[in-house]
């Protein structure tokens, strides 16, 4: 890559500083997106071919859920070791053994899958489960150390953009397997012909083929160029001296605003992304077939991801005002949530069932864009609220956190009578979002990360007395 790129020089008050951005700055943006996708798409594998698993293996709905559980287990086990040695090894290592353990993963459920080794599969669950606390916690250092000031929160979005391969793994579930299953025929699963049967095992093997080949390639494009940082600082808020791992940990679990935003981000987003895999078996009850539950998910979770670009884009602009972003994306989403859970109570009556259907894509998509649209809001209020803190030990207990609630989600599902009645699950989003209102109305906002960039002068210990 050429080492071309733009430059910009201002003045502090202790010398000269130039800041300067390099072309190769989207490359390194694209990698790390596409392997977060990656990851998020195989995440998402099991849940959108739910019914092909009862009929083609025998696998009830636990199943995905324990699949889903191993990940979250792995995710809160493994963030915190994981970033004390990335702390130590460097960004690049750390993206180099993620995407290599995605790979593992790949490989396990290859060999897994046709032997009809569950442990094998979960294995693989929590092993990408691992990997994934890499790219969970570093969008806000990739934007940091490469991008400028009037970039951050748009490049923060491009690299928090898993759950496009979240919505990739909903449509590759029914249309690449070719398991188009309907309610009637999970119902009648033992009257079915073996040649169906047969056609849904091969189909779910293919889904695990194409997963593989993403993780190759994630894995060559970060062997090929992925430095841990640029030559020259892109703001100066870059060259601030970060705390180290334990005293920033330290300072992290004393800081009262920071904790009231974490648990505004994950209990509405936790619970969000847990359920959104589980559509399917969420919107069973209305009559609706896991291929159009797919397209729902996928539409849902690719516009938001979409739309959190532009949106990142407009928050560039208002830089001291994100508080009140998250706070009306948060009460829309309460009531998007409130009116998917009352039609699915019955509180609500849509006799056409092609109308019907018009609107739970509407709503789903509304919610979705509310609680996705907006993560790279949180990511950068909660590295500007925890500074000088390293943005990725914030972003590392965000995640774990998300981890925690997901855990408790899929722990539910396990449980035989909720199993039997998915209703829970929406009013449990419901109730996520309403508590998350008081947090945000509370938490006091904090930008010392953009003082520094816009030289304003204030000590670390200023700052420390302010945010407790």
């Amino acid at each position: 890559m050429a080492d071309t790129g733009t430059a910009s020089t201002s003045s502090e008050h202790d010398g000269s500083f130039t800041a300067k951005t390099y072309k190769r700055r989207w490359w390194i943006l694209l990698v790390f997106s596409f392997n977060n996708c990656v990851q998020n798409a195989m995440y998402n594998t099991w849940p959108p071919v739910a019914d092909a698993l009862q009929i083609g293996f025998g696998w009830s709905d636990s199943f995905s859920a324990v699949m889903l559980l191993m990940y979250c287990t792995a995710g809160i086990i493994g963030t915190f070791p994981v970033m004390y040695s990335i702390d130590n090894i460097g960004v690049r290592h750390g993206m180099v053994l993620s995407t290599a353990v995605s790979v593992l993963c790949s490989a396990l459920w290859l060999v897994g899958l046709p032997l009809r080794q569950t442990w094998l599969l979960a294995l693989g669950s929590f092993l990408n489960g691992l990997g994934s606390t890499v790219t969970s916690s570093l969008p806000t250092v990739i934007s940091t150390s490469w991008f400028s000031v009037s970039e951050r929160t748009t490049a923060t979005s491009i690299a928090s953009m898993g759950y496009l391969g979240a919505a990739v793994a909903f449509f590759a579930g029914p249309y690449i397997s070719g398991a188009n299953v309907t309610a009637s025929e999970v119902i009648n699963k033992d009257t079915l012909p073996t040649e169906f049967v047969d056609q849904l095992q091969n189909g779910v093997l293919n889904i695990l083929y194409f997963m593989t080949a993403l993780t190759v390639v994630g894995f060559w494009f970060t062997i090929i160029y992925f430095p841990s940082q640029p030559p020259q600082c892109p703001s100066k808020a870059q060259t601030h001296p970060r705390e180290s791992f334990w005293p920033g940990m330290k300072h992290l679990l004393s800081n009262g605003h920071f904790w009231k935003l974490t648990l505004a981000f994950n209990l509405p987003n936790g619970i969000f992304n847990s359920w959104i895999p589980f559509c399917s078996v969420s919107f069973r009850s209305l009559g609706v077939d896991e291929v159009t539950s797919g397209w729902i998910g996928f539409s849902a979770l690719l516009i938001s991801s979409l739309l959190s670009i532009p949106i990142s884009w407009i928050a560039d602009r208002f830089k001291r005002k994100l508080k009140l972003f998250l706070q009306l994306a948060n009460g829309l989403a309460l009531a998007l949530y409130l009116i998917l859970a009352l039609i699915q109570r019955g509180c609500i009556s849509i006799s056409d069932h092609q109308l019907s259907i018009a609107v739970l894509y509407i709503l789903s998509i509304g919610a979705a864009t509310c609680i996705n649209g907006f993560i790279p809001i949180y990511y950068e209020l909660a590295s500007e609220c925890a500074f000088p803190v390293d943005e990725s030990l914030a972003c590392a207990l965000l995640s774990t956190l998300n981890n925690v609630f997901g855990v408790v989600f899929f722990l539910l599902l396990l449980i035989p009578a909720l199993a039997l009645d998915s209703e829970w699950m929406m009013w449990t989003c419901v109730g996520a979002c309403a508590l998350a209102v008081p947090l945000l109305f509370f938490m006091k906002e904090n930008y010392y990360r953009l003082d520094v960039d816009t030289a304003c002068t204030q000590t670390d210990e200023e700052y420390r007395a302010v945010a407790s």
